[in-house]
């Protein structure tokens, strides 16, 4: 069966890798997508299995999926869904010699986007997505206002970050943030001994208040099967 009709994708490859000799090589590519969806018109469900791309030695991984962003999607719970991401596994080999993994990373398709090239995707986790809107929060530990655009924000703390940003294995573990209000702060980040690239649980600091993202569960794959719900102190 193919996609539903309506259904708008973007074209994902990743090229194969050529050694400094000029000899060339394979690229294996594996996609997971972070949840399973149904599409709302035709009841059609999107179910995460593992896509797999084995191109011969020489040849482009590629194929087409879903652009991340676009409406018309809902979880098993029959909750509007939006923003998921994907998580791809990339193996390079050569005749004759051990196959290298590349670190595992997320990315996101925002809808207009025709093509992206793999190869220049940096490592890392995409933004941890939402699949319904909040209950509005009126008030936290005594604070009130824009309590539930700060808790929103948390969600996404690379959207937070500026300035200059510390790495460990690949994934980004500190760097100063600005919140939408202006009040600046602290981003730090638990990186995945794991996974490298991706981070499993992390803080912000806004002015006395603390978020925590609680760390998160993976399966074998690295895919969050579990995330706790943002502590706010």
């Amino acid at each position: 069966m193919v996609l539903p009709a309506g259904v708008t994708t973007c074209l994902v490859f990743k090229n194969a890798p050529v050694s400094y000799g000029g000899a060339a090589g394979g690229v294996e590519l594996e996609i997971s997508p972070s949840v399973r969806l149904v599409h709302t018109a035709t009841g059609t469900p999107l179910v995460d299995f593992i896509e797999s791309v084995a191109p011969t030695e020489g040849g482009v991984a590629q194929l087409q999926l879903p652009h991340t962003d676009q409406a018309g999607f809902q979880d098993e719970a029959g909750n509007a869904f939006t923003n998921w991401h994907y998580t791809a596994r990339v193996r390079l080999k050569k005749t004759g010699h051990q196959p290298k993994h590349e670190p595992l990373f997320d990315f996101q398709l925002p809808s207009g986007q025709t093509q992206v090239d793999l190869s220049l995707v940096p490592h890392g986790v995409a933004a941890m997505p939402t699949s319904a809107p909040s209950a509005v929060v009126t008030s936290i530990n005594g604070q009130t206002g824009a309590v539930s655009t700060l808790l929103a924000e948390a969600k996404s703390p690379e959207n937070l970050w500026t300035g200059t940003r510390t790495l460990t294995n690949g994934a980004v573990t500190s760097a100063a943030i600005v919140w939408s209000d202006g009040v600046t702060g602290v981003y730090t980040g638990i990186a995945s001994t794991a996974f490298p690239g991706s981070i499993d649980s992390y803080t912000l600091t806004h002015g006395t208040t603390t978020y925590t993202q609680p760390a998160v569960t993976r399966d074998t794959n690295g895919n969050i099967t579990n995330q706790p719900a943002i502590v706010v102190s």
